[in-house]
């Protein structure tokens, strides 16, 4: 009899305690950041998956398992879960309950964290606390343009937690509740290009006055829609004009230059080219740009050797 006096006494005092002791918090807003990206760095599909920041928990000294127990949430994209920018390109982004997505939100699908399966997968309920996650990850890898990009999302939760058992299993404070967080998607997508430069060959001669001169291109790209300038660094030795220099290993010099496809337009930094068109987003640079090398045929011939310099292409965006 004194036993079954206890008990009868704990069960009144958790029943008495119920009000103060629910513990479980819905933020009303969260946002989920992926980390800063390039444009290439989308269409490669080298985006990190990201959990969210809570926006369900619940706390307690314990927190048990009955099975009546659940906690749901149903997810609403504004974008049908793409994040899109001010010029109306989108990239495609997956919500789910683990970080494989094999349990996704997409499509309006409703996630039960209480599922035995995703609790003992997930391995979220410890004890006193219980925290669902959220995790995000960019599905798609389109061809985009640089700026910011999101989508707001309206997570419904519902849930029935049991912060005590009685005799026979029976859960004597229980928590039920709904509500709704509003949470924001962002990932920043930044402009980078892509360059293709061969090396330039002028050949053998005996004398300065026969070296032909070289016409050539470079291949640049740039992320879609972006504005881009391009140009040639001095060189080794620091100089574009009137001459660049060519040296051979003991230091003589052989002087040359670059020019624009005109020919006559010194091309270095001081007098960059503004590309004709604005990026495309090919993986691949196809956007080719001619120049012309050549020797200064006026110069005294310097020793024969081999002459070289180590020349960058450099692109402004």
């Amino acid at each position: 009899m004194p036993v079954i006096l206890r008990l009868l006494a704990v069960l009144a005092g958790l029943l008495l305690a119920g009000p103060a002791q629910a513990a479980c918090t819905l933020a009303s807003a969260t946002t989920a950041i992926f980390a800063p990206a390039s444009s290439y760095d989308v269409r490669s599909g080298s985006i990190a998956t990201i959990t969210a920041p809570q926006s369900f928990a619940c706390n307690g000294s314990i927190i048990s398992i009955v099975a009546s127990n659940y906690a749901r949430a149903t997810m609403t994209s504004t974008n049908g879960f793409k994040l899109r920018n001010a010029s109306g390109d989108t990239i495609g982004y997956r919500l789910s309950a683990d970080a494989a997505g094999t349990t996704t939100f997409n499509g309006g699908a409703t996630v039960d964290y209480m599922n035995p399966t995703l609790l003992s997968l997930l391995g979220i309920l410890n004890g006193g606390s219980f925290a669902p996650p959220i995790y995000a990850a960019i599905a798609e890898s389109p061809n985009i343009s640089a700026g910011v990009y999101t989508d707001t999302v309206q997570v419904n939760w519902a849930w029935d937690i049991c912060h005590g058992v009685g005799v026979g299993g029976v859960c004597v404070l229980g928590e039920i509740g709904t509500g709704t967080t509003t949470m924001t998607v962002q990932l920043t997508v930044s402009r980078d290009c892509r360059i293709s430069a061969p090396a330039v060959s002028f050949g053998t001669a005996p004398l300065v006055s026969q070296f032909s001169g070289v016409t050539q291109a470079v291949a640049v790209d740039c992320t879609k829609g972006s504005a881009f300038n391009v140009a040639f660094t001095s060189g080794v030795a620091n100089v574009s004009r009137p001459w660049r220099a060519m040296k051979d290993a003991a230091g003589n010099v052989l002087q040359y230059n670059i020019y624009r496809a005109d020919g006559t337009t010194v091309w270095d930094q001081l007098n960059p080219l503004v590309a004709a068109a604005t990026g495309t987003g090919a993986i691949t640079a196809t956007q080719m740009i001619p120049y012309v090398a050549r020797i200064n045929p006026a110069q005294q011939t310097p020793p024969a050797g081999q002459y070289t310099d180590s020349v960058s292409v450099v692109v402004t965006f």
